[in-house]
């Protein structure tokens, strides 16, 4: 991938930062990179990346965190491009930091919605459905949010105003709009809804699922259960959306998507951190990262040996003490949570009594090859 040129310089961490990039056929690719802050946790993803396709209908794919509203305005102003020049927003997942300013920028644009077909049961309330989940109150995304209750009560105006857009194209696995040569590639496991957009066969921007540097959170198998009754019928009849495994298998689909390498990927965050670009070749980091799920389950069962271990032991074992402050404690244990999952399905580990929090290795290793597989 060619370095893209620069427009707004930004911060060392890319916030701020506005880019271009030429695809071989001439379409211009604009990135702005916009406020992404966790204050109480070291899990620093950077800025989240919104990136907008000149052409005949100009496209926005992402629109930042909740609360950037004015910030991504400002940040497009310097690609010469107003809001009202967008004719076309696409939501790579239902998480805040990428469909949080959603319904501001429609309202200023006037831009038709496309989303994977899931997105609307995300973004949508189902309070008649309970099922055991933490917070039947809040939309689909987030019935099962782990979060505490001072984060989750900054989120209450974003649910409101964004469960009330519409999605004008609801896209499913490797549909196209030939018009403008754009394809989507279905990628659950870090979110239901998650996809890929692959531009004139040349560009993929992976949103979460192809991330340089890190890795984003597996969501886990289990929320397929509780929230079965929210999806549509066609998604009910087994677990193809929730979960690490899905999400490897997502990882494989890009890994396996063209024989040739793509010209350029443009992930979600850290495209620029540190003071330097993160330039990838997205298969290749699609197996890097399966490789990195398989290393975590090795130290897993490692660090859990011939004792019964809590999860909590597990994650001070597994992660520096930097990454447990705050809310970082919550979302490190929902990441071990799921590698526990792949793992009591290929039986290398028992729940101790049932616990869910107490494991036992069974002596077996199977769920290195099971992902391995996928390499």
């Amino acid at each position: 991938m060619k370095i893209p040129d620069i427009i707004v310089r930004g911060k060392d961490n890319g916030e701020g930062m506005v880019i271009h990039y030429r695809t071989t056929g001439g379409t211009d690719i604009f990135g702005v990179a916009v406020p992404n802050i966790y204050a109480d946790t070291d899990w620093d993803l950077g800025p989240t990346w919104c990136y907008l396709i000149a052409g005949r209908k100009t496209t926005l794919i992402d629109t930042g965190r909740l609360g950037n509203f004015e910030v991504l305005a400002s940040l497009l102003k310097s690609t010469k491009t107003k809001l009202a020049d967008i004719n076309r927003v696409i939501i790579t997942h239902c998480h805040e930091d990428h469909d949080g300013n959603v319904a501001e920028v429609l309202s200023a644009t006037k831009a038709e919605l496309v989303a994977h077909e899931l997105y609307p049961s995300m973004i949508s309330y189902h309070t008649e459905v309970s099922d055991g989940v933490a917070h039947p109150e809040f939309p689909g995304s987030c019935r099962l949010c782990i979060m505490p209750e001072q984060f989750r009560k900054s989120c209450l105006p974003y649910h409101r105003k964004r469960s009330a857009v519409k999605v004008d194209v609801a896209v499913r696995d490797n549909q196209d709009l030939p018009e403008a040569g754009l394809k989507f590639l279905f990628s659950p496991g870090h979110t239901p809804d998650s996809i890929c957009v692959v531009l004139e066969d040349e560009v993929i921007f992976t949103g979460d699922t192809v991330l340089p540097e890190i890795t984003a959170h597996p969501s886990l198998s289990d929320d397929f259960k509780v929230n079965i009754k929210i999806l549509p019928e066609r998604y009910r009849r087994t677990n193809s959306i929730y979960g690490l495994m899905n999400f490897v298998k997502s990882l494989n689909k890009i890994a396996c998507f063209q024989s040739r390498p793509f010209e350029a990927t443009f992930p979600a965050h850290r495209l620029f951190y540190n003071n330097r670009f993160n330039l990838l070749d997205g298969g290749q980091r699609a197996r890097e990262i399966i490789q990195f799920h398989i290393d975590r389950c090795r130290d897993i069962l490692e660090i859990i040996g011939s004792k019964p271990t809590s999860i909590k032991e597990i994650v001070v074992k597994h992660f520096p003490p930097s990454r447990l402050k705050g809310t970082g404690q919550w979302l490190a244990e929902n990441e071990i949570r799921s590698h526990l999952e792949v793992m009591k399905d290929c039986g290398d580990i028992t729940w101790q009594r049932d616990s869910k929090d107490i494991v036992v290795a069974t002596g077996t290793k199977n769920c290195l090859g099971t992902l391995g597989s996928y390499l």
